[in-house]
């Protein structure tokens, strides 16, 4: 019935456009020539009226059909589709976009509509063009044509306005999505992808496009049409447009898949658009050099039928405008549709008379002020355009209320996001009713809805351009000055937090990640409001400058919202998928307030999200279930929000008493690293074929570089943090990295190099399109240079004397530093020079040094040279002929300065780093850190602030400390002080057993002599032994402890202690079994019956059982396989296995004569299957993930843990009924959990 309808319909109006063609035909021949202009008009404009139902009944047909495919997506597809994030309503058929007017831009459309059709036109289109010639509208139109004839597989508009329509990390992925729900075969590739690898919506641009769409269309054979306006609009740091590179990349493999691009014509999009694989494939469209006539007939065509319409439905306005008039505002239009839509909108303003508001328009003069001041007229006028509109809304009386109108203008162009008027009105403290009337006289000037829960945002980005301008705005009555309405926002942001926030926002239930919530966004819908929304994810961004934050009324509102709303603001982020910005917030507060305690309340608050990042990011539940819970014992957000913690799980030991300046520590195998000059990220490469880049306040992975074989032994940014420079081992090869778009720029293999060349040091060029690489070769170094695209070798310049240090940057040159003949001298050379270095300055060495004193690296601003010597450091300043600094410094490739040279770090300990900061006498020590782990290598950040340290499978990010705090020692996550077992050798293993009754814990370091034994209810450690020897395991039930090393194991009776024992010396109740057999006592080849009864000690090619209370051997068996691995009893004590070299599992029975009391052992069969659990599940059934979740009997989420006390290859873990204890290379060394579920 309803496609009988629409059949019905569409023949309706088919017989009505057969009368008008009737009606015009049957004039006499010699009307029709004298009116023959207007019959060709009323001709075109029938074709457009059948252009129109077909294209619209096309539309519908479409939908229909994109509605049955939607509904054939199963729910797990739908699901794993749901759950990629992806820009909302950035499709052509959402929001208040319209596309361009009827008869209006027909030969530009035409041909745009013949390229898409024809498959042997170039796969690109990019129509570009000034602000306001109409691309957009063109854009839309676009889309609508294509889709009505079914070619439209997706579009993405971007938009400024928009955090996510204006992120490029968006884009493929919304792309996908949509490609994904209108073509099942894309979606079936898709799918499956997704699932294996949920990451790849966080990869690179490259990989991202390669994994998300190019992989899907090739192997689908699709042929589709892909939309993409205003990539000017997109955030995008890249010279070259990353999109635009990305899409050059991959281009050719899809000769299906047209794209059609829409841009201003920028710099950053002119050279993507010359990138060769691009530039081949492109057809350029410009739109601003269109025929003027042409441009111009078009908007005068679009005031006729704008005028036309406003005359249907006011009064009086037969004849209206004049012809003048209208010949007067085409002009002044210049080109320019914006001018025609605002000028139309303005006019049509439902409150004041047309033609007064058309006159008040002419009568202003001609401005000279606008970005569009191109070939069109050099007296454009949108200036006056905009002034004369907001004459109108200010009107001309007492300004009392400009401050008022000026806030509403203020917020919605300075807002991060569009706001509606209802939400500025939240946040001003207005009436909604007081809002939306400034608003409305000037609605041509914004996209402005009748709903005031509707965002506004301002109609054109060259609105906002002139309002903020005070040489364009010269009415200081219309002036929107930044510095004074951000304060404004930032007062309203706070307030509303402080006012509404609460705990359990969305009312989400316990356990649960975020992920796991299927109605999450209706939740947040329905119970976080836009303007709360807002506020939360962005008042950060309204602080400006130092002085706002400084003021008594932010001040009092932020300490006021720390001390009282801090992690109901966390919940609400995490739920909205913004946990980063609490980072930011938080780092621009404490960088912004003076010492009071404000910032210091703001810096636990950041110790907290930093340290915490992941479970925060992941489940707002688990802000109190796990955050909060494993948060530090003096910690101020712990102290202030206890009592909403919910934890289901109890900490028996282990948990640190104050934060660490270690504030974050990850499992990572770590070979080279790089800060960026910016500050915010960290390169870092795990030895094998790739790096990645961190980010440097959470090092939460950002993206993934990869290139095969050898690994990384150096990394270096550019200066403008563009671009990642890579020296790979084995082969030599240098990889030049976008890190935009994860694209290899250039791979260089140095061919020249001889064999036993090392590379010493890189760094690129200012401009980041060259550079150089330091070499050494028998102590002879060279410097080449290359060009980093295509990746040439410029000149080669061998290099007189030693390099001391590393190359570095100056300008537009590169330079170096010498030690010849007593001085220290600086050269310089031209990236792409071939001249020989020049001598910029020469500076004198220490005189009478110590014997054997080695260069270690300089300090170019500075002139500061560090020099290294029989285990000491001495930092020679160069310039001033004096020493500043001899320390003990044992390692001595561990040193590094701050960027600009004031602060000094180096490795002090296996385990310690000292921080050195200049003073009128030299350097004085600042700070201690021991982080716990063996350090590999550190590196300061640009600012000072922080350290990045690596080694023994962790990286670490280090606090260096708040500014101008006083010198102190800091002992990494120190835990509580009533434990006291030994924890001097933080490089060791510790080891624990709980008793059978889980009553206590025996803990002890593998290799130590101290066996510590914790009380489980208070979690206290009442008894201490001096073992005297080394231990490699222990035992402990009830009274009785267990333990074993080389050639021994002895057993302590606990119960037989007199008043007298001090709990340390109890080696009188020592009953030692002495084996005989040298080499037993490591830790995998003894283990203790669970009722302390027999001991299995695996022994070269032998098992032997012995009885603990005599020491009496009760069998022996050869073992099979050679060696073995790990060795067990069974939870009933009966059987005994281990595991070979070979990985086979072999399990004997204890067999026990009842007549004879003989024990025998006899072998089972051999299994891949042992009665055992893995470490990460326990008998009961709890089970630890590979994401760190703790997980119930029943799969319930019981805790999150950070990574450092989770990863698997740095954890050892011990099950014990509810009871879980993690011991670890560092400190926290033993973290013991008891599981309440």
């Amino acid at each position: 019935m309803v496609e009988q309808r629409r059949q019905s319909e569409l023949i309706r109006k088919f017989k009505d456009i057969e009368g008008r063609l009737r009606s015009l035909s049957e004039k006499p021949r010699l009307q029709r020539l004298d009116e023959h202009v207007q019959d060709s008009e009323d001709v075109s404009g029938l074709l457009e009226d059948i252009r129109e139902i077909i294209s619209d009944y096309q539309v519908v047909q479409q939908m229909e059909m994109y509605k049955r495919a939607c509904g054939l997506i199963v729910t797990a597809e739908a699901s794993v589709l749901n759950n990629i994030r992806y820009a909302q309503r950035a499709e052509y058929c959402h929001g208040d976009r319209t596309g361009c007017l009827k008869g209006t831009r027909a030969a530009v459309l035409d041909q745009i509509e013949h390229w898409a059709q024809d498959s042997d036109k170039p796969p690109v289109y990019w129509l570009n063009g000034l602000a306001g010639t109409g691309k957009s509208t063109i854009a839309q139109t676009i889309a609508e044509r294509i889709f009505a004839d079914g070619r439209l597989g997706a579009s993405f508009f971007c938009s400024r306005d928009f955090e996510d329509r204006s992120n490029l990390h968006f884009v493929f992925p919304t792309i996908a999505v949509q490609l994904a729900r209108k073509y099942s075969e894309f979606r079936s590739i898709l799918v499956p992808l997704v699932q294996s690898d949920p990451t790849i919506v966080d990869e690179s641009l490259y990989n991202q496009m390669k994994k998300l769409i190019i992989k899907p269309l090739e192997k689908s054979s699709i042929s589709t049409v892909i939309v993409i306006d205003a990539l000017d609009e997109c955030k995008d740091e890249e010279p070259a447009s990353a999109i635009l590179t990305v899409l050059g990349q991959f281009v050719s493999e899809i000769p299906k898949v047209k794209f059609f691009l829409t841009g201003r014509p920028e710099p950053r999009i002119r050279e993507g658009l010359r990138i060769p694989l691009l530039a081949e494939a492109t057809t350029i469209f410009v739109l601003h050099e269109v025929e003027s006539s042409q441009v111009d007939s078009d908007i005068r065509l679009f005031f006729k039928q704008g005028f036309l319409e406003l005359a249907r439905h006011r009064h009086e306005l037969d004849g209206w405008p004049a012809k003048e008039q209208l010949d007067l505002l085409c002009e002044r239009a210049a080109g320019l549709f914006v001018y025609a839509v605002a000028t139309v909108k303005f006019i049509d303003h439902r409150n004041d008379d047309p033609k007064k508001q058309l006159d008040r328009l002419l009568q202003l003069p001609n401005s000279t002020v606008y970005e569009g001041m191109t070939r069109f007229k050099p007296n454009t006028t949108l200036d006056s355009l905009y002034t004369s509109i907001l004459q109108g809304a200010f009107g001309n009386d007492s300004p009392v209320n400009d401050p008022k109108v000026r806030s509403v203008l203020g917020a919605v162009i300075l807002a991060t996001n569009p706001l509606s008027p209802s939400t500025i009105g939240t946040l001003l403290g207005f009436d909604a009713e007081d809002v939306f009337p400034p608003l409305s006289s000037i609605h041509s000037l914004l996209a402005l809805q009748e709903d005031t829960d509707q965002p506004v945002r301002p109609f054109h980005k060259s609105f906002p351009d002139f309002i903020i301008d005070p040489t364009r705005c010269i009415n200081e009555r219309f002036h929107v000055s930044p510095p004074s309405h951000h304060p404004e926002l930032l007062v309203g942001c706070l307030n509303l937090m402080n006012r509404t926030l609460e705990k359990n926002m969305c009312k989400l239930p316990d356990a649960v990640t975020n992920s796991e919530v299927p109605d999450l966004h209706e939740r947040i819908e329905r119970h976080v409001s836009p303007a709360l929304q807002y506020a939360c994810k962005s008042w950060h961004k309204h602080l400006v400058d130092e002085y706002t934050v400084r003021t008594p009324e932010i001040t009092s509102a932020l300490h006021l919202f720390l001390e009282n709303k801090f992690v109901f603001w966390l919940e609400v982020l995490s739920v909205l998928g913004a946990a980063r910005e609490a980072v930011d917030a938080l780092d621009l507060v404490t960088k912004r307030l003076e010492a009071s305690p404000t910032v210091e309340l703001a810096n636990d608050c950041f110790h907290f999200v930093t340290g915490l990042f992941e479970v925060i990011e992941e489940s707002a539940p688990h802000i109190y279930h796990s955050a909060l819970p494993i948060s530090p014992q003096m910690s101020m957000v712990r102290k202030l929000y206890e009592p909403h913690a919910n934890p289901m799980t109890r900490i028996v030991h282990g948990l640190p008493v104050s934060w660490d300046l270690a504030s974050v520590t990850m499992p990572y195998s770590c070979s080279a690293a790089a800060w960026s000059p910016c500050g915010r990220f960290i390169a870092i490469s795990d030895g094998e074929s790739r790096a990645e880049i961190r980010d440097a306040a959470t090092l939460k992975r950002l993206t993934i570089l990869e290139f095969p074989g050898g690994y990384f032994g150096r990394l270096v940014f550019s200066p403008d943090a563009r671009l990642l420079l890579g020296y790979k081992y084995r082969p030599e090869k240098l990889i030049s990295w976008d890190l935009q778009t994860g694209v290899v720029v250039s791979a260089i293999s140095p061919e020249q190099w001889d064999d036993d060349t090392e590379c010493s040091s890189i760094t690129y060029s200012a401009c980041g399109t060259m550079f150089g690489v330091l070499t050494c070769r028998s102590d002879a170094f060279t410097i080449r240079t290359y060009n980093v695209h295509p990746g040439t070798l410029t000149y080669s310049h061998p290099v007189e004397g030693k390099v001391v240090g590393d190359i570095w940057t100056n300008g537009g040159c590169l330079r170096f530093a010498t030690m010849k003949s007593g001085s220290i001298t600086t050269w310089e050379l031209g990236f792409a020079s071939r001249n020989t270095p020049i001598e910029v300055e020469s500076l004198p060495f220490p005189d009478n040094p110590p014997h054997g004193l080695s260069p270690h690296s300089f300090h170019p601003t500075l002139s500061r040279l560090i020099f290294t010597h029989s285990e000491r450091m001495f930092v020679w300043d160069a310039r001033h002929s004096k020493f500043l600094l001899t320390a003990r410094s044992k390692w001595r490739k561990r040193i590094s300065f701050s960027s600009d040279g004031h602060l000094l770090i180096h490795k002090a300990g296996s385990s310690e780093i000292h921080l050195w900061k200049e003073s009128p006498d030299g350097y004085t020590l600042y700070r201690k850190l021991n982080q716990g782990i063996g350090i590999t290598d550190l590196l300061m950040s640009p600012d000072g602030e922080s350290i990045f340290a690596f080694g023994f499978g962790e990286i670490q990010l280090l606090r260096s400390g708040p500014p101008g705090a006083p010198y102190a020692e800091f002992e990494m996550n120190t835990v509580d002080p009533t434990a006291s077992f030994s924890r001097k050798k933080t490089h060791l293993w510790f080891i624990v057993e709980f008793s059978p009754d889980e009553a206590s814990a025996a803990v002890a370091s593998w290799g130590g002599k101290t066996i510590t034994v914790l009380d489980l209810e208070s979690g206290h450690a009442p008894l201490t032994i001096d073992a005297g020897m080394k231990v490699y395991g222990q035992r402990v039930s009830g009274s009785t402890v267990v333990a074993f090393g080389d050639e021994w194991v002895a057993t302590w009776n606990l119960s037989a202690r007199d008043s007298r024992y001090d709990g340390v010396n109890v080696k009188s109740r020592i009953r030692t079994v002495m084996t005989g057999c040298p080499g037993i006592g490591l830790l995998r080849g003894v283990s203790i019956s669970p009722d302390l009864h027999r001991i299995a000690i695996g022994e070269g090619t032998s098992l032997h059982l012995h009885d603990v209370p005599t020491g009496r051997c009760l069998a022996s068996v050869p073992m099979r396989g050679k060696g073995f691995r790990r060795l067990w009893f069974t939870s009933d004590g009966r059987q005994v296995w281990y595991i070979t070299d070979e990985g086979e599992a072999n399990g004997l029975a204890i067999a026990e004569d009842s007549k004879s009391s003989v024990i025998k052992l006899e072998y089972l069969e051999p299994t891949n299957q042992p009665p055992s659990t893995p470490p990460w599940l326990s008998s009961r059934g709890y089970q630890v993930t590979d994401d760190g979740w703790i997980l119930g009997i029943s799969g319930k989420r019981l805790l999150r843990l950070p990574p450092h006390w989770w990863s698997l290859d740095t954890i050892h873990r011990t099950w014990s009924g509810r009871f879980l204890a993690l011991s670890r290379v560092g400190p926290p060394e033993v973290i013991i959990l008891e599981l309440e579920e």
